[in-house]
Formats: C-alpha cells, structure tokens, sequence
C-alpha cells in the first residue's frame, strides 16, 4: 500500500507546469510512492514513475522545452479546417503524440516501472472511467489522451476509449482507493480567474466542460477521508490567449510553476510534507 501518491491531472499544453511543479517537490524531498495521471498528466506522470528522480524531470524539461505545435498536430491549422469540411471526426490524428512517446519513453509495460503507475481513460460506449495499470502503456497514455474531436479515440480490446478527463480529470479519487495516506495533486487548472461570457458556441461548450470537471475536482477535495494528508500545489494562470496547441511558453510555464511550488513549499507552514499537508488535512 503506497503511503505517498502523486496526482497528476489532464490540462494539454498546461501539463509543462507540472514539470516545474515536480522539480520543486523533489527538491524539497517529496517523493511518490506511486503515480495516478489522466491525460497530459498521465504522460508526465509515466516518465516519473519509471525514474522518480530528478533525472526524470529533466528528461521532461528537455522534451516539453523542445515541443512545437508540428511535434503533436502535425497536420496543423489549415490542414484541421480541412478535415472539418470533409467531415473527418477528428481534427487531428494522435499520429505525433504516438511518435513522441515511442521516441522518450523508457518502457514499454506497466509492470517495468519503478513506482507503481495508474492511468485513467474514459469508455466512449459506457462513459465510464477506465484504469489501466498494467500490460502495454503506449496505448493507454494515448487513449487517456485522447481529447475529444481533437484526437481519435483509441480502441483498446475492441473497446473504444477517449480522454479521462471527461469523467475524472484530476483523479485524487483513485490515490484514496490505492490506500494512500498522503496524496499530493499537481493539478494544473488549480487558479481562480473570472469567466468571460461566450462569444461563440464553441466557447460556451469549452467553458460547460471546465465548469464540470472543476466541480469534480471540488467535491473530491471536500470528500478526503479523515486521517489522510492532502497537499494540492498552487497552479500558475497562464492568461486566455493560451492555444491549446501553441508549446512555445513551455519553458516560461516550467519556471513560473516552479518557482510557485518552491516559494509554497518553503512557506513556514509548509516546510515539510506533514506540515504542508496539515492545512489541508482531512484529519
């Protein structure tokens, strides 16, 4: 039974601040026992759990450093209005986010990770969330990824998966089934900022869907059994022109987050993880 789980939820190109998020914890001598990610955060949460080590989270620095709308939707802007008049169901294949992990990640099942790792997707059929912890990870990650009409779904055992963001973006839910006593959220969306009216039909459904998964993420955090420590990271507010495809801040994203973590963690109430899990113990 792991005593220290990370948590590390969905949030696309916003997943680069749990790198810096992640730099500062083990600085300061946080360490998982196992990992639990959704989406983006399953991808970072991969690396980690195979070497959950500082040379895991410059690994990720380098590759989230280097990454270009090419290097994920190599199809791009004009290529995606395309397929939308041709009627294709998604706007981009997962083609380079395949590619990408084939070339950075260090194993190819569950069972070769150092920590335990736990991945979560939705059942398209069921809309059930679906956690995937051993055999293959390549088709796991992809699936958790999986970002509705953004990319395909990915059928796993004739069943077809999406996002496990739809269902349990920042699964905290998952760390207290696997026993944790001390559960540590790298939740990137974790910000207040005023919601501006939508303009577009697009806009309102985009905003229902953060609506949602917020209210999720409210209610896990208000339901943590008693005697368990929750430590939730402060998230950086990247502003509203942020695309979800535009990866050239990644490395401003980096330090702003990391600096944040460090700044929080070495507050005086939150100078060790017992402290800093205190104030939001549900002890």
């Amino acid at each position: 039974m792991p005593e220290t789980v990370f948590v590390l939820g969905g949030g696309a190109n916003l997943g680069a601040t749990q790198v810096g998020m992640l730099r500062a914890l083990l600085e300061h001598g946080i360490t998982p026992d196992a990992v639990v990610g959704c989406s983006v955060g399953a991808i970072n949460g991969a690396v980690l759990a195979a070497q959950p080590t500082m040379a895991a989270v410059k690994q990720l620095e380098v590759v989230w450093s280097s990454l270009s709308s090419h290097t994920i939707c190599p199809a791009g802007k004009f290529n995606a209005v395309r397929m939308l008049a041709k009627r294709y169901p998604t706007l981009e294949s997962n083609d380079g986010l395949r590619h990408l992990l084939e070339r950075h990640l260090p194993f190819r099942n569950f069972e070769e990770t150092e920590i335990p790792l736990h991945v979560v997707a939705t059942a398209l059929n069921t809309g059930a969330e679906h956690w995937f912890h051993t055999g293959p990870v390549l088709r796991a990650l992809l699936a958790s990824s999986a970002i509705p009409a953004v990319f395909p779904p990915v059928m796993i055992d004739g069943q077809p998966y999406v996002d496990g963001a739809v269902v349990n973006n920042v699964p905290i839910s998952r760390a207290l089934a696997l026993g944790a006593r001390r559960v540590v959220v790298l939740h990137v969306g974790n910000f207040s900022r005023p919601r501006r009216a939508p303009k577009r039909p697009i806009e309102a459904l985009i905003q229902s869907f953060s609506i949602a998964r917020n209210h999720r993420f409210a209610i896990d955090t208000g339901s943590v059994p008693e005697g368990v420590e929750l430590l939730v990271l402060p998230a950086v507010d990247p502003g509203s022109s942020l695309g979800y495809h535009d990866f050239s801040r990644a490395h401003m994203l980096i330090e702003k987050a990391y600096r944040l973590t460090a700044d929080f963690l070495a507050s005086p109430s939150h100078s060790t993880i017992g402290a800093s899990a205190q104030s939001l113990s549900r002890s």
